[in-house]
Protein backbone atom coordinates (compact mmCIF):
# COMPACT_ATOMS: atom_id res chain seq x y z
CA UNK A 1 0.00 0.00 0.00
CA UNK A 2 1.36 3.30 -0.46
CA UNK A 3 0.45 6.93 0.34
CA UNK A 4 -0.84 9.55 -1.60
CA UNK A 5 2.71 11.65 -1.69
CA UNK A 6 0.81 15.12 -1.51
CA UNK A 7 -0.97 13.83 1.81
CA UNK A 8 2.66 12.22 3.10
CA UNK A 9 4.31 15.67 2.42
CA UNK A 10 2.12 17.30 4.24
CA UNK A 11 1.52 14.83 7.14
CA UNK A 12 5.63 15.40 7.40
CA UNK A 13 5.01 19.17 7.32
CA UNK A 14 2.90 19.42 10.28
CA UNK A 15 5.39 16.68 12.15
CA UNK A 16 8.17 19.03 11.49
CA UNK A 17 6.47 22.08 12.67
CA UNK A 18 5.43 20.41 15.90
CA UNK A 19 9.31 19.53 16.50
CA UNK A 20 8.93 16.10 15.52
CA UNK A 21 12.07 14.77 13.17
CA UNK A 22 11.09 13.86 9.80
CA UNK A 23 13.32 11.35 7.53
CA UNK A 24 12.73 11.23 3.82
CA UNK A 25 14.50 8.98 1.19
CA UNK A 26 14.32 5.44 -0.32
CA UNK A 27 14.99 2.23 1.97
CA UNK A 28 17.34 -0.03 1.28
CA UNK A 29 19.12 -2.73 3.47
CA UNK A 30 21.75 -3.79 4.17
CA UNK A 31 24.05 -0.35 4.94
CA UNK A 32 27.82 -0.64 4.51
CA UNK A 33 27.46 -1.31 9.06
CA UNK A 34 24.68 -4.19 8.15
CA UNK A 35 21.71 -2.17 9.17
CA UNK A 36 19.08 -0.59 7.70
CA UNK A 37 19.72 2.87 4.94
CA UNK A 38 16.94 5.42 4.48
CA UNK A 39 18.55 7.34 1.73
CA UNK A 40 22.33 8.55 3.26
CA UNK A 41 21.00 7.62 6.92
CA UNK A 42 22.01 4.80 8.86
CA UNK A 43 18.80 3.96 10.55
CA UNK A 44 20.25 1.94 13.57
CA UNK A 45 22.90 4.60 14.40
CA UNK A 46 20.01 7.04 13.65
CA UNK A 47 17.60 5.32 16.55
CA UNK A 48 20.11 4.45 18.81
CA UNK A 49 19.57 7.86 19.86
CA UNK A 50 16.20 7.09 20.99
CA UNK A 51 16.78 4.29 22.92
CA UNK A 52 14.36 4.32 26.39
CA UNK A 53 12.33 6.67 24.59
CA UNK A 54 8.46 6.28 23.92
CA UNK A 55 7.68 6.67 19.94
CA UNK A 56 5.47 7.58 17.57
CA UNK A 57 6.51 5.74 14.63
CA UNK A 58 4.33 7.09 11.00
CA UNK A 59 5.60 5.57 7.65
CA UNK A 60 4.05 6.48 4.97
CA UNK A 61 5.06 5.02 1.99
CA UNK A 62 5.30 6.82 -1.28
CA UNK A 63 6.28 4.78 -3.91
CA UNK A 64 9.02 2.26 -4.80
CA UNK A 65 13.03 2.52 -4.52
CA UNK A 66 14.72 2.58 -7.47
CA UNK A 67 16.96 -0.81 -7.39
CA UNK A 68 19.96 -0.43 -6.98
CA UNK A 69 23.10 -0.10 -9.19
CA UNK A 70 26.81 -1.93 -8.54
CA UNK A 71 29.74 0.48 -9.71
CA UNK A 72 32.51 -2.17 -11.30
CA UNK A 73 35.61 -0.93 -9.16
CA UNK A 74 37.83 -1.18 -11.86
CA UNK A 75 36.06 -0.01 -15.85
CA UNK A 76 33.04 1.70 -13.38
CA UNK A 77 30.82 0.38 -15.58
CA UNK A 78 26.94 0.26 -13.96
CA UNK A 79 25.56 -2.83 -13.53
CA UNK A 80 22.12 -3.87 -11.98
CA UNK A 81 23.21 -6.83 -10.15
CA UNK A 82 26.09 -7.08 -7.90
CA UNK A 83 29.00 -9.59 -9.18
CA UNK A 84 31.33 -9.84 -12.09
CA UNK A 85 31.86 -7.12 -14.20
CA UNK A 86 30.66 -8.06 -17.97
CA UNK A 87 32.63 -5.70 -19.75
CA UNK A 88 35.87 -6.40 -17.39
CA UNK A 89 34.80 -10.17 -18.27
CA UNK A 90 34.36 -9.42 -21.86
CA UNK A 91 37.72 -7.65 -21.45
CA UNK A 92 39.89 -10.22 -20.45
CA UNK A 93 38.38 -13.19 -22.46
CA UNK A 94 39.62 -10.44 -25.72
CA UNK A 95 43.04 -10.15 -24.12
CA UNK A 96 43.40 -13.88 -23.38
CA UNK A 97 42.68 -14.84 -27.24
CA UNK A 98 44.83 -12.16 -28.32
CA UNK A 99 47.83 -13.97 -25.76
CA UNK A 100 46.90 -16.90 -27.23
CA UNK A 101 47.28 -15.65 -30.93
CA UNK A 102 50.14 -14.41 -30.36
CA UNK A 103 52.11 -17.10 -28.63
CA UNK A 104 50.89 -19.55 -31.15
CA UNK A 105 52.10 -17.11 -34.14
CA UNK A 106 55.88 -17.09 -34.49
CA UNK A 107 57.65 -13.79 -34.35
CA UNK A 108 58.72 -12.22 -37.54
CA UNK A 109 62.56 -11.90 -36.22
CA UNK A 110 61.73 -15.58 -34.69
CA UNK A 111 60.96 -17.04 -38.58
CA UNK A 112 64.02 -15.04 -39.94
CA UNK A 113 66.51 -16.65 -37.53
CA UNK A 114 64.37 -20.05 -38.40
CA UNK A 115 65.28 -19.64 -41.72
CA UNK A 116 68.71 -18.24 -41.30
CA UNK A 117 69.17 -21.53 -39.17
CA UNK A 118 67.64 -23.51 -42.46
CA UNK A 119 70.40 -22.13 -44.33
CA UNK A 120 73.26 -22.90 -42.18
CA UNK A 121 72.53 -26.27 -42.21
CA UNK A 122 72.08 -27.34 -45.72
CA UNK A 123 75.47 -28.88 -46.91
CA UNK A 124 77.30 -26.04 -48.78
CA UNK A 125 79.00 -28.44 -51.15
CA UNK A 126 75.22 -29.75 -52.37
Amino acid sequence: MTVDPANANELAEIAGEVGADVLKGDLSYPSVTGSWQLGDLDLGEYLDCYRGKRLVLIIAPVGDAPSPTYTCGICDFVMNELGECPRCKSEIAARAQEYEWQVRTPDVLDQVRDLLDEGDNQDPMA
